[in-house]
């Protein structure tokens, strides 16, 4: 009877933690009330170390608004057929590395080399995202991902999810104290 109950209490428990914790999406948009000409992205987060996130920051100097309790923005709706300069936050932080201990300088000068490494290809940079004229009514997904390599190109891609095709890429590059994006 005892481990009966201790089951129902651990049962309760996982889901208060697991759907306690889920948020909702809500829609925003940047576009003129009651204005139907939009297109909608979402911006593709990650909160696990070692993939690309990339979260969105503002638009025409406005941020969005704290969302309510339990839910989020996404998608966010933007005006359609302008040019678009979105500012994005990009992170990607890797710590995981292979360590050497017991081969002395040469072990030493591997873990150095494996900590730079790792600094490199670290990324935490706004960057400002130059988005072609969009179609009306079209949902799109901006995503940032790492290539390999030391230290990795940073690209930031624009798809059309319906059509499953890219509409446009941005590479840049990022410098100890800013970005520079080509």
């Amino acid at each position: 009877m005892m481990s009966r109950a201790i089951m129902c209490l651990l049962v309760v428990f996982t889901l208060f933690l697991f759907v306690g914790c889920i948020t909702s999406p809500v829609t925003y948009s940047f576009a003129a009330a009651g204005e139907q000409n939009f297109a909608s992205i979402t911006f593709k987060s990650s909160i696990k170390e070692g993939e690309p996130s990339l979260t969105f920051v503002s638009y025409n100097g406005q941020s969005l608004p704290k969302p309510e309790k339990k839910t989020h923005w996404e998608p966010i709706n933007f005006p359609s057929g302008t040019e678009l300069r979105i500012i994005v936050r990009a992170k990607y932080r890797t710590t995981s590395r292979t360590t050497l201990s017991g081969f002395g300088v040469v072990g030493e000068l591997y873990n150095v080399s494996q900590e730079i490494r790792a600094v490199s290809r670290n990324v935490d940079a706004d960057i400002i995202f130059i988005c072609p004229p969009l179609e009306a009514g079209k949902n799109y997904l901006l995503a940032f991902s790492k290539e390999p390599g030391m230290p990795g190109k940073n690209i930031l891609t624009l798809t059309d999810v319906a059509a499953a095709r890219v509409v446009i890429q941005q590479e840049f590059e990022v410098t100890f104290g800013g970005d520079f994006s080509r």
